[in-house]
């Protein structure tokens, strides 16, 4: 009974042993390599069990000579050292797949940290030039509405500014007439004897005379002043900041000089041309800026009824006074 007692830890080593091993061959299954490896760690392990198990049965018998005989042929130390080396080279290649194993993962983190970066500097230089396309189409967007509010402000003919930059610009004055003191004058012109032109020559003909008209009485003009074509042969001077009646009588003075020549030497001076002109005053004549264009309107009128080379200052009371022009 002490007997079996005493084997009882090496009959639990060899269970452990053989449960080991068999986890062994689980582990290796997908290993040929390390599959064969294991089988040889068994075979050795049989072996050993079997010299132990023989030199216990010896030892039982009462044949202790034969147990210790058994043992000096170093029978259980060729199955241990073989044991050990296949052992060795078993966790040797597990370590070599492992770091091998490692190796990858390091490597696909890398290679996945790579691929994140490239893909982030990818996405901020596609915001990058977004933002570049978006703003230089803004840009063109905002220089083509500039250039189109430019076209719908200036006469295509001729190159002054239209009756549309003329409502603009007493439109700014109106803005700043309550603090504003600076007195405001209006000029209508209707060139006088330029229908002959186009019923005789062609509207190709008049095309030519309205811009010389145009150069003409620009070249009259301040360069604060701001002349538009309005229309037909139709003209309207704003001027801002004049000294008194008599500067704008020397200045509708001038551009009637103005007209006269460009008939003389335009076409031989076959179509001798005129101009009447009305002219309204802020605040002098018209109670507001709004009014200067209507005034004008109809003092210009006054003085065709007048005649040719003539012009008129309107009044509050309605009335204009007409004086001619040097012809």
């Amino acid at each position: 009974m002490a007997d079996d007692q005493y084997l009882q830890p090496y009959k639990l080593a060899t269970r452990d042993l053989d449960d080991m091993v068999l986890r062994l061959h689980q582990l290796v299954a997908n290993d040929p390599q390390s599959a064969l490896l294991v089988r040889r760690i068994e075979h050795a392990k049989n072996l050993k069990v079997m010299e132990v198990s023989r030199t216990l049965e010896l030892a039982r018998s009462g044949d202790r000579e034969g147990s210790l005989e058994l043992m000096r042929t170093g029978e259980g130390k060729r199955y241990m050292d073989a044991l050990r080396e296949d052992l060795g080279v078993l966790l040797g290649n597990w370590r070599q797949v492992r770091r091998a194993a490692v190796q990858d993962v390091d490597r696909r983190v890398i290679l996945g940290a790579g691929a994140l970066a490239f893909i982030a500097v990818l996405v901020c230089c596609l915001l990058i030039y977004t933002l570049f396309i978006q703003r230089r189409a803004f840009a063109r967007v905002h220089a083509y509405t500039a250039l189109l509010n430019r076209q719908a402000s200036k006469d295509v003919l001729t190159g002054l500014p239209n009756r549309r930059h003329l409502l603009a610009a007493l439109e700014a004055l109106t803005v700043d007439a309550d603090t504003d003191t600076r007195r405001v004058a209006m000029l209508y012109l209707d060139i006088d004897g330029f229908k002959a032109v186009n019923h005789t020559l062609g509207h190709k003909a008049g095309d030519a005379i309205l811009r010389a008209l145009a150069r003409a009485l620009r070249e009259a003009t301040r360069p604060q002043d701001v002349l538009t074509r309005i229309g037909g042969d139709e003209f309207v001077l704003l001027s801002v900041d004049y000294i008194d009646d008599a500067q704008l009588r020397e200045l509708a003075a001038r551009l009637g000089e103005s007209v006269r020549m460009v008939g003389k030497h335009e076409f031989s001076g076959r179509f001798p041309l005129g101009v009447s002109i009305g002219i309204a005053t802020y605040p002098d004549t018209v109670e507001s800026i709004d009014g200067l264009l209507d005034a004008a309107d109809a003092a210009m009128y006054e003085a065709k009824r007048a005649g040719r080379s003539s012009y008129a200052f309107a009044n509050t009371e309605g009335q204009q006074k007409v004086l001619r022009l040097h012809r």
